[in-house]
């Protein structure tokens, strides 16, 4: 399980295990656990980067990116 962030302007790879996308940001965690409600959430370090100059990858991201409606 792996998301990558990629910064569109310098190619930066920037690599965590959950992605948020809410409001117009990215929020990218180091961490993943159980949100014991049938999903997961982040957890440890977050890194915030604005939706509009970033590209979101992941291995499942049906599990690993949560996109919420602000």
């Amino acid at each position: 399980m792996a998301v990558t962030v990629l910064v569109k302007a310098t190619g930066e790879k920037f690599t965590g295990k959950f992605a948020t996308v809410e409001a117009g940001q990215v929020g990218l965690f180091s961490g993943i656990m159980s949100d014991k409600k049938g999903g997961f959430r982040g957890c440890g370090k977050k890194t915030s980067f604005a939706a509009e100059a970033v590209e979101v990858q992941a291995s499942q991201p049906e599990l690993e990116i949560r996109e919420r409606q602000a």
